[in-house]
């Protein structure tokens, strides 16, 4: 979560807003996910990306969808594999690789 939100929660309006920023973050991703269904089917190539933006949406605001996709993700090293290349997780295992190379 984001370190100013959480200074944030500590206060009675801070706690309200982040609520709120909460539920709205949820729901645009929740709504995301539901209208990328129908686009996956057609020959317009915007289903994978809404999907894949309303799912980091809702992993963003909901700690029940954020535990939901990590447990996926450990039972499928593959696809975990993809998303930490995706966001430079593999930084570490190339740098440790150039080091063996030389």
């Amino acid at each position: 979560m984001n370190e100013t939100l959480r200074r944030m929660n500590g206060h009675p309006i801070g706690s309200a807003i982040v609520t709120v920023f909460r539920m709205i973050g949820a729901a645009l991703g929740l709504a995301l996910v539901i209208i990328s269904i129908p686009f996956a089917i057609t020959p317009i190539p915007l289903g994978l990306p809404l999907f894949i933006i309303g799912v980091l949406l809702l992993a963003g605001s909901s700690k029940t969808a954020h535990r939901h996709i990590t447990n996926f993700l450990k039972r499928h090293p593959a696809i975990w594999n993809r998303v930490k290349g995706l966001f430079g997780g593999d930084k570490d295992e190339a740098e440790t690789q150039r080091q063996a190379a030389e």
